[in-house]
């Protein structure tokens, strides 16, 4: 499969849009937290060089790559979840009694969960980061920063919805159950993260 981040846009929101498995829901969040991470940056390029931030040059200049490092993280595990998901999605077409869907299912279904919950951790250092850019950026971007916080958000829940989806479907329900508590405080941190920068940002 051809990596999504190499897809012009409308490719990619024709091929999401289309009736096919792959890319879904998790590869959606991934692009949605890479386009979160963009706008963050774009903050950070109206920020660095302006003589009234100086005292603030260093620490931008590393964000920056912080940025660019996990725009690249994000994209990379979209194409992941895309994987994962067309791997899980080929065993559940098989007979439920098929050694190829006994063999392969648990570990499959693990991958499936695992990926969407490393796009929850890459949205939720988003909005880490954003928290830190906010005192020290350009002031006159700070309503784009406060939109790169929500897209993190969003980042976050929407890939929580492939990990609870999954989890649901995991024999072990005590898994399940601690999942479900994890995807529930990791909800609660979004939010609340999202709103102390739409709150640092005068929004």
């Amino acid at each position: 499969m051809d990596s999504l981040a190499d897809l012009t846009l409308d490719v990619f929101l024709d091929r999401l849009g289309s009736k096919e498995p792959v890319p879904g829901g998790g590869a959606a969040a991934g692009a949605t937290g890479a386009i979160g991470a963009a706008l963050a940056l774009m903050v950070v390029s109206y920020s660095i060089g302006r003589k009234n931030l100086a005292q603030h040059q260093e620490e931008l200049q590393s964000i920056e790559g912080d940025l660019r490092d996990l725009r690249a993280r994000m994209m990379h595990l979209a194409d992941e979840d895309a994987s994962a998901y067309a791997e899980l999605s080929a065993l559940w077409g098989l007979p439920k009694d098929d050694p190829k869907r006994i063999e392969g299912w648990n570990l499959a279904l693990d991958r499936a969960i695992a990926v969407p919950t490393g796009i929850m951790d890459a949205g939720a250092k988003l909005l880490d980061v954003c928290a830190q850019l906010a005192p020290i950026c350009n002031k006159n971007l700070l309503s784009d920063l406060a939109g790169a916080s929500a897209l993190g958000e969003a980042c976050v829940r929407a890939a929580g919805q492939n990990v609870r989806v999954n989890a649901l479907m995991l024999d072990d329900k005590d898994a399940t159950e601690r999942l479900m508590q994890d995807l529930a405080a990791r909800r609660a941190r979004a939010g609340g993260a999202r709103e102390a920068i739409e709150k640092a940002c005068g929004s």
